[in-house]
């Protein structure tokens, strides 16, 4: 949600509780919370009413059978609710292929297949399936508990994508797939919004995930691995639009004087520091006045973190 924001997309989250697990923080409050039951199809296609695109992540693990529902049927159901209500583009995250594991829980891969069969089937070239490895981010679980797995995945990204790691796998056939490097979620996430808007991160054209509504549903949907994952990803970021970040530094310890600064990245994520106090006119070409700005960089929330505004 966040990677869409970021490129000016008007985004909302549906799910059957409706509210998101975790307290939402700027940017996310600018989304739309919905409650659907994926059983529902009537409230399914109401709350995709008017989207050019959907995305899904939905997925779970349990028994076979579960797994084949979540996985399988329930995604079947969302993409025909999509199709019905003609949503133009459609993205599934699924996942790679993981070859002798997929024999120890066939119900989670099977679910997979038969989602994005369902992609091909209603959406043909305007569907992007996503097949990550593991995916690491921090896990919120609940309002107070989150997981950090990047501690693991980001790791064992660097490492499985190495040349001796890669020359490996190329020679262990099948026994090879249980060496996909992980991809982050923010990775996952660029590539998903990129499909999702029918652009190629890389050059701005159409991503073959594109074409109009009444085009039909010609060949089989993109199929997206951990390689192009971080090709997409890595260019979405070169290509995105530096962020202003506003915040504050307490300055001299004798005097106590606040000092406002403003951080802009470039392409390159070098950074500029400025000071506003001395050069107000720094902030006037992204809409941010100076005193928008202190009332922004003063903003503490309840864990004493400082709440950071970015700028259109």
């Amino acid at each position: 949600m966040r990677a869409a924001l970021a490129r000016g997309a008007s985004v909302a989250s549906v799910s059957r509780r409706g509210k998101p697990v975790a307290s939402v923080s700027p940017p996310l409050d600018r989304a739309e919370w919905i409650s659907a039951d994926v059983q529902d199809s009537a409230a399914l296609q109401n709350a995709m009413k008017g989207a050019d695109a959907v995305i899904s992540c939905l997925g779970a693990f349990g028994s076979n059978e579960f797994m084949r529902r979540v996985n399988g049927e329930q995604n079947e159901k969302i993409i025909s609710a999509a199709a019905a209500g003609g949503v133009e583009r459609f993205v599934y995250i699924s996942a790679a292929p993981f070859g002798p594991i997929e024999k120890l829980i066939p119900g989670y891969f099977e679910g997979k297949r038969a989602a994005e069969a369902a992609v091909s089937k209603h959406f043909g070239d305007r569907g992007t399936v996503i097949q990550p490895g593991m995916v690491y981010g921090t896990r919120h679980v609940s309002k107070h508990v989150s997981i950090p797995l990047g501690i693991i995945g980001w790791p064992m990204s660097i490492f499985f994508q190495s040349s001796p790691v890669r020359g490996l796998a190329n020679t262990l056939g099948r026994w090879g797939l249980l060496l996909v490097p992980p991809s982050s979620v923010e990775e996952v996430a660029s590539t998903a919004v990129a499909a999702a808007l029918g652009t190629n991160a890389e050059n701005g054209g159409n991503s073959g995930a594109g074409g109009s509504q009444n085009a039909g549903q010609s060949g089989s949907a993109v199929a997206l691995g951990w390689e192009r994952i971080k090709q997409i990803a890595h260019s979405v970021e070169m290509s995105s639009v530096p962020a202003v970040t506003l915040f504050w530094d307490g300055g001299c310890p004798l005097c106590r004087r606040e000092i406002g600064f403003y951080q802009r990245l470039d392409t390159k994520k070098r950074v500029n520091w400025v000071d506003i106090h001395e050069s107000p006119s720094a902030l006037e070409p992204h809409g941010v006045t100076v005193d928008k700005a202190m009332s922004l960089i003063h903003a503490v929330d309840n864990q004493g973190n400082l709440q950071v505004a970015h700028a259109p």
